[in-house]
């Protein structure tokens, strides 16, 4: 048993020792210095963003969109009815703001994800209230951007032979807690699937054409989704178009979290991504199954075998040094998070550390996940409770009884446009 461990502690430590290179390999990509802000050309956009329910600090990440340093573009904002909690604060937002911005209830969904459904919804309204828009954005309300988040984030599209651009959230604790903190340090491993060419296109943060969207048939991609943006991510696959994910549009996104609450948000991650994506699953599979039986299991076998008076040095040695390459991995990460979030580096910087020690407790959480997603393709989002039959069937099996609807757009009252600042 013990020189099965030893080759295991092998495969884990070379396994550790690749996660550290390709995080590095991210670092120096993602604190690149950047091109000049001024000099890019900035095409009229049109940001959708759907809402359900009131986050923390719901109005102060809703006026960062409306605040944007971008000379041309307007907001879609979408909840399901008029009685969903965000509708009237949206409401009351769009009317102070003197950025044009639209709001629409997009009705319940039967056939799809509610946040999908919204999508489709806002797409077609948009065909009646803005046919000059050349850019199509997609962003999540609980996430709070920097101003110069939409320049940054279309800029890249200069270039065709980017077919998207994406950025990333970083949760970043209000209260703290352990929940909390393993939350940001879970949400943080998938920085591994981002960079230049990334594999993921995330629905809080994604631009692209909006010739290419339907060129590319996105839309018709997202008609029995779950999820917006692994199927989004897929179409973009299939037709050979590059991502590349946009360092400067990290965005915290501040949050709490319980331990049922952490469980739940995870596990429900990587439900989806059994159903969409499932060599990511099954590498996410092998990874995780690895590191617990080898580390936790190497650690219980090193302890009955010192009480016994046989010590393993080589097995002691190759664990420890995975760890330590785990925790470099992840006090790097928190490097890089603190450095692209500013205004949250004193909240961060502090606080490395725990990223640094985590991965452990981390790689638990994961185990949870893969074997709760194993069994089960049943979740519950935003209080609807969904089955994933297949990446384009999706049954809503709860959903909350609404009041009837008033679907047409809510458009706000048109004033002078704030001023652009160069920076």
């Amino acid at each position: 048993m013990e020189s099965v461990f030893v080759v295991l502690a092998v495969l884990l430590f070379v396994q550790s020792f690749l996660s550290f290179v390709s995080t590095m390999r991210f670092a120096r990509y993602a604190l690149a210095p950047q091109a000049n802000r001024p000099q890019r050309h900035q095409p009229k956009a049109v940001v959708i963003l759907p809402c359900k329910g009131l986050e923390h600090d719901f109005e102060a990440n809703i006026r960062a969109y409306l605040s944007q340093e971008y000379r041309d573009y307007e907001v879609i904002f979408v909840t399901e009815s008029e009685h969903d909690p965000a509708y009237p604060v949206l409401s009351k937002l769009i009317k102070q703001s003197r950025r044009a911005a639209w709001l629409i209830a997009a009705g319940e969904a039967t056939a799809s994800g509610q946040k999908v459904h919204n999508l489709i919804a806002a797409l077609d309204a948009l065909n009646s209230i803005d046919r000059r828009a050349e850019l199509l954005i997609f962003a999540d309300s609980d996430a709070r951007p920097a101003r110069t988040w939409l320049a940054d984030l279309c800029a890249p599209l200069n270039d065709r032979s980017v077919g998207a651009t994406t950025g990333f959230r970083w949760y970043v604790p209000v209260h703290g807690g352990v929940g909390a903190w393993l939350l940001s340090a879970w949400n943080a491993s998938i920085l591994s699937l981002l960079g230049e060419r990334s594999g993921l296109a995330w629905g809080g943060a994604t631009a692209l054409w909006r010739d290419s969207f339907g060129k590319w048939e996105i839309k018709q991609r997202w008609q029995g989704a779950l999820s917006d943006d692994y199927a989004l991510t897929a179409a973009l696959s299939e037709v050979g178009q590059r991502i590349k994910f946009v360092p400067g549009c990290l965005t915290a996104t501040h949050a709490d979290a319980s331990w049922r609450e952490l469980l739940e948000f995870t596990t429900r991650q990587i439900k989806i991504t059994r159903v969409y994506a499932p060599r990511v699953w099954a590498l996410t599979c092998f990874g995780h199954v690895l590191f617990n039986f080898t580390f936790w299991g190497g650690l219980l076998w090193l302890a009955w075998a010192g009480l016994h008076g046989d010590f393993n040095f080589t097995l002691c040695s190759l664990l420890l040094f995975s760890f330590a390459f785990g925790a470099m991995t992840g006090w790097t990460r928190a490097t890089i998070a603190a450095h692209l979030l500013p205004a949250n580096r004193e909240q961060l910087w502090p606080y490395r550390w725990v990223y640094a020690v985590a991965a452990p407790l981390v790689s638990l959480v994961y185990l949870y996940n893969i074997v709760a997603s194993a069994f089960s393709r049943r979740i519950t989002w935003r209080g609807i409770s969904y089955e994933m039959v297949g990446p384009q069937q999706t049954l809503v099996l709860n959903h909350p009884v609404n009041q009837p609807l008033h679907g047409a757009p809510v458009p706000a009252p048109r004033r002078r446009k704030a001023p652009i600042r160069s920076s």
